[in-house]
């Protein structure tokens, strides 16, 4: 895992490539429906976070069985397994194979069959990653092909940004994590973020599951403050064992910035330790970028630490064998 997550700039690089080289592109798109589960929703869950800046039209994740009933004949579906075997993705694509615009990225099985079978467009993938470790080719051919078609407004400079950030930051990302997950074991994590930076707090969560076997928790500024803020009470000798992560802009919405000082003086009583987590470069795709790659070095050295190997997932395999009976 450790090489997967040491290399992330060249998938990086090699990813964006895919995406550019294909002949892939659609027009008159009004919506854009992205399935997916697990690992392999993350890359359409940025998506939809970075739709918000850079999109006009709207972006939705579907993490289920069934195609939502607003698909029209101008809605772009990108149906992603990794695997291609992903019982909830294979019934979204059997419903959708109909439609008119729909782009299917996986790297084997029945999805990638069936997709050439019914001459849909394919985007075929690398083989050999664990899908929450294949997430450059899961986000950036994607990306690619959506900057190509005119329904995403990312400029070529913000690519290259991630890249140089992703290498500069490789060796402090890594000491960082190696110092922090010997405070973080037997510890819950919690990941708060701000808004921009939602899908990040959930990737670090689902991360320290997957790879660390470790419960997380995370929760976004400022609907957090409306509900969550609240329960930083009990029960007192759980939350002490906590440790508060807030993943944030060094010069982020003043309104926001004072929401997150104020809550961190309000829970600081009844909580572990809180950690302000920045992200680095000038464009928002190298911010969040740059705090994935912390956030996957944090769940690989937690994962050292409790003694446990970060690859195998063995109750979503043992999930799967009972599904199958």
């Amino acid at each position: 895992m450790i090489e997967i997550i040491d290399d992330l700039p060249g998938e990086v690089k090699e990813a964006i490539e895919l995406g550019a080289s294909s002949n892939i592109a659609f027009k008159n798109i009004k919506k854009v429906c992205i399935a997916g589960m697990g690992g392999s929703s993350i890359g359409g869950e940025l998506l939809v976070s970075l739709s918000y800046r850079f999109s006009k039209i709207p972006f939705f994740i579907v993490r289920d069985y069934n195609i939502p009933k607003f698909v029209d004949s101008k809605t772009l579906l990108i149906i992603v397994s990794y695997s291609g075997n992903t019982e909830e993705t294979l019934s979204f694509f059997e419903q959708a194979k109909g439609s008119n615009n729909i782009l299917c990225i996986s790297s084997n099985g029945v999805l990638e069959d069936q997709a050439k079978k019914e001459n849909i467009p394919l985007l075929s993938i690398p083989k050999g990653y664990p899908p929450r470790g294949a997430i450059a080719y899961l986000f950036f051919p994607i990306l690619e092909i959506l900057r190509k078609s005119k329904i995403m407004n990312i400029k070529k400079d913000s690519l290259k940004d991630t890249i140089e950030i992703l290498e500069e930051n490789k060796d402090t990302a890594k000491t960082w994590a190696e110092e922090v997950s010997g405070k973080l074991k037997e510890k819950l994590p919690f990941i708060y973020s701000i808004y921009d930076f939602r899908t990040v707090a959930r990737r670090w969560s689902t991360q320290i599951n997957e790879n660390s076997k470790s419960l997380a928790h995370w929760a976004v500024f400022s609907e957090l403050d409306h509900n969550e803020l609240v329960g930083w009470e009990n029960p007192k000798e759980i939350l002490k064992r906590t440790f508060l992560f807030i993943l944030r802009e060094r010069d982020g919405d003043k309104r926001i910035n004072k929401r997150i000082e104020i809550t961190s003086e309000l829970i600081k009583e009844f909580s572990g330790e809180i950690v302000n987590v920045y992200a680095d470069g000038g464009s928002q795709l190298a911010k969040i970028f740059s705090l994935i790659q912390k956030g996957d070095y944090l769940a690989y050295f937690l994962a050292r630490a409790y003694k446990v190997d970060p690859l195998p997932v063995k109750r979503i395999q043992e999930l799967k064998r009972r599904l199958a009976e």
